[in-house]
């Protein structure tokens, strides 16, 4: 037999540079949401040239970025190429989450951002053409002047079928760098799961805005109107609503608990906090996110805007709220939540894993079964 070169190998050094971002790549295992395979990793990796390995470092990001981008391109070509319609509506889920993964640590071109945020949403969309995720769509003024639309997906469960009784809904917010189409999706798969619809939304300055508005602070605002909008649809039991945030999303949990708390039967927050930690400490791509979502890129007294967003815990959620937090999280620190976990009492639980950091990585799917749960068990008819 002809004998065969050996495969290119990815070196252990770099697997350890960016193990820290394995578990966000691999996220969930999910039906419908675009994901990352393993394979698809190690592609990327293989070879890397060793001058941009250090992960620290702008030559490293902008190989990443590069790889993944000619990834996508690949599963874009499948996509067109492809015989049967699976095939295409796996290989267009391939190229979104490929193009999500060279753009979600990118600050430093606005419009490459943009444009590959957008060609994730143009694949995702191409991969609901098979039909078999029920969902509508529809939008809404983001109002206070911004001049940005918030579109969102409802998600139903296979229970909501035709003369089917009203189901719950979960209402799903984004973090700083997360995509709708991605994270969001996937976790919003376990409610779906559970019979309870599920929709997402891209506020101001989330999902496809970001970079393009100032991320929106009381986002409560439009939080109101996407529950107005589920109270005209007849699919949907509007006295059996839930909300989650994951990361800022999280923050958001705890705004909308005091401010909207009444409209929900339950609230989770997946390690949002009442304070961020001070902006000079964070670490330099932290910062750059940060400066990107909140002002566009524009030069800002971050630290006021952070103090700005500190949550009083003497006002007391409207409704139950779940909080799961990393005992190492460096973005919201631990000791607000316990903070306010005293103070609000009864009406929050408070869950921390000691040794995980922020949104607890290495514990995605124990987490996510265990909130979509405790959500389940909440909105249950009385």
């Amino acid at each position: 037999m002809p004998r065969t070169a050996p495969p290119a190998r990815t070196a252990s050094s770099l697997m350890s540079e960016c193990i820290y971002y394995l578990p966000r790549l691999m996220f969930l295992n999910s039906r419908y949401a675009p994901q990352t395979h393993w394979g698809d990793i190690a592609t990327v990796l293989r070879d890397f040239p060793e001058d941009s390995s250090a992960v620290g470092s702008p030559k490293f990001w902008e190989e990443w970025q590069s790889r993944w981008i000619a990834h996508g391109d690949l599963y874009s070509r499948l996509a067109r190429t492809s015989s049967t319609r699976a095939g295409r509506t796996r290989a267009e889920r391939g190229a979104a989450v490929s193009y999500h993964w060279a753009e979600f640590m990118d600050f430093g071109d606005r419009q490459r951002k943009l444009r590959l945020r957008s060609l994730v949403r143009e694949h995702f969309l191409r991969s609901l053409a098979d039909g078999e995720l029920r969902y509508t769509e529809g939008e809404l003024a983001a109002g206070e002047h911004s001049g940005c639309r918030v579109p969102y997906w409802l998600f139903l469960p296979p229970s909501a079928g035709p003369g089917a009784k009203p189901v719950p809904c979960v209402i799903l917010s984004n973090g700083l760098d997360s995509m709708t189409e991605v994270e969001v999706l996937a976790l919003a798969e376990p409610y779906l799961e559970r019979g309870i619809a599920a929709l997402l939304f891209d506020g101001p300055g989330q999902g496809i805005h970001v970079g393009q508005v100032p991320l929106r602070i009381a986002m409560e605002s439009v939080v109101a109107g996407l529950v107005d909008r589920l109270r005209q649809d007849p699919r949907i039991a509007h006295d059996r609503l839930a909300f989650f945030g994951i990361s800022f999303g999280g923050y958001f949990t705890l705004r909308i608990a005091q401010r909207l708390g009444p409209l929900f039967t339950c609230l989770v927050n997946l390690s949002g906090g009442p304070r961020v930690a001070p902006f000079d400490g964070l670490p330099r791509r932290l910062k750059d996110d940060f400066r990107f979502v909140f002002a566009c890129g524009e030069p800002v007294d971050m630290q006021a805007r952070f103090d700005a967003l500190e949550i009083d815990p003497a006002v007391p959620p409207g409704a139950a709220v779940l909080s799961v937090h990393g005992g190492r999280d460096d973005i919201f620190p631990v000791a607000g939540l316990e903070e306010l976990d005293r103070a609000w009492g009864g009406k929050h639980r408070l869950v921390v894993h000691e040794n995980e950091a922020h949104i607890c990585p290495n514990l995605v799917n124990l987490w996510s079964t265990e909130t979509a749960d405790w959500v389940s068990d909440q909105l249950r008819p009385a």
